[in-house]
This record gives C-alpha cells, structure tokens and sequence, in this order.
C-alpha cells in the first residue's frame, strides 16, 4: 500500500477489496486527482488515515471498512465535495465527530458505526440536505440527540443505537417515523413511549424528585443521628446504675 501513484493520476477507480493488503495508505495517495471511487475494504490495513486523502475532491464513493485505522477523522473531510457514499466502519477511529460533516451537501449515505468515537453528535449535521441514511451505532458517543437532526428531510435511517446517548429523544420531523430498534442500548434517553423508553419528566417532576430524594435522604441522617443519641443516653443510664 505504500506504492507511489504518480503514473496513475488518471485512475477513476481504485478497488483492492478482501485482501491480504497491509502496512498504510501512502501519502501521494492525494496524486490520484481523477479518483471517484475508493474500496479497500477487508484488508489489514492500519495507522491513521492519511490527510492526503482528503485532497481527493472529485471522490465520491469511499469504502474503508472492516480495517484497523486509528485516530480521529482527518479534519479535510469538508473537501469531499463530491461525496456520495461514506463507509468507514468496522475499525478503531476514535475523537469527536468533527461538524465539518456538515460540509458534505451530496453525501447520501454514512456509516461510521463500531468504532470508539466519543463525544456529542454536531448539530451541524442538519446541513447536510440530501443525507438519507446514517449510522453512527456502537460508538461510545454521549450528551442529547441534537434536535437540529429533526430537519432532515429526506432521512429514514438514523441508527445511533447502543452508546452512551441521553436525554430526550427528538420526536418531530422524519424521527416520527424511524423505528425504536434504531436508538437501543442508550438507557438514558427518554421520550415517546414508540420509542420504548421512559417518559421524560418535565421540570417540575424533576424538582419534585430531587426534593423527595433531599428529604429522604434528611430523614436517613437524622434518624441515624437520633439512634445514635439514644443509645448513648442509654449506655450512660446503665453505668451510672451500676
């Protein structure tokens, strides 16, 4: 993988998929100026993605998944103006998801579940107005679901199951008609009951609990303290009878 590409900047597709390929991708990736489509998936390929990829503006299909790339997305993401189709999951990509996502008005489909990305989902991805499917699941990202996201129009998969999500569900827009299955495994969102998760407390609810749980909590050192009184009135009774 660590061949040079310069004889080759005419290549509009580059598909090496199911291999035994490994090492990295080379830096002078970014001299395939022509490349639309990106497959080298399945492979054993690792270290970081290479920011020279991101020079590759006219691509518009990328596969990268089932590999072992590290590190966070490049932050050149934005200059895939062109971009379709981006499968990047299956590997151990870690950081926050970076809002220049939002840059990438053609994207259509993205998939960057299981890996270990952290953090809050940007708002900013409700720029992007042709999205239709994304898969952010089994990541480890947390904080709300952005109610921003209830602007996408043409949406029907927003699978952000099993991480560490909380809060309440957006339920607006095309989220009335995405299924629960797709938000499993965060248990602490709450919302519509479609969704299967607890119904969100309103404000006063929420003041009313904390209070409860002050009082109780009151009442549980007092009457430890009031115990612990009595049996020491009581031990001093007995001593001084004796």
């Amino acid at each position: 993988a660590q061949s040079h590409y310069q004889s080759t900047s005419r290549m509009y597709v580059f598909y090496i998929q199911h291999t035994i390929l490994i090492g990295s991708i080379s830096s002078s990736i970014n001299n395939l100026t022509s490349l639309k489509r990106l497959d080298l998936s399945s492979n054993n390929l690792s270290s970081t993605l290479p920011p020279g990829l991101c020079e590759l503006k006219d691509l518009s299909e990328l596969y990268l998944q089932d590999i072992s790339f590290t590190g966070p997305l490049p932050l050149g993401l934005g200059n895939f103006a062109m971009m379709i189709n981006m499968y990047i999951y299956v590997n151990k990509l870690s950081g926050e998801l970076p809002s220049l996502l939002s840059k990438l008005q053609m994207l259509k489909y993205l998939n960057l579940s299981h890996n270990t990305f952290d953090g809050y989902i940007p708002q900013e991805l409700d720029h992007m107005v042709n999205i239709e499917a994304i898969d952010l699941s089994h990541n480890k990202l947390s904080s709300e679901i952005p109610k921003s996201l209830e602007k996408l129009q043409h949406i029907h998969i927003l699978n952000l199951s099993f991480s560490l999500l909380e809060g309440e569900l957006p339920s607006g827009g095309k989220f009335a008609n995405l299924s629960a299955e797709l938000f499993l495994g965060n248990h602490a969102l709450c919302g519509a009951l479609k969704f299967h998760v607890p119904l969100c407390l309103d404000k006063t609810e929420r003041q009313s609990k904390s209070n409860a749980a002050r009082v109780i909590a009151a009442c549980a050192i007092g009457g430890s303290t009031l115990e612990v009184i009595v049996c020491t009135l009581i031990g001093i009774s007995c001593y001084r009878k004796r």
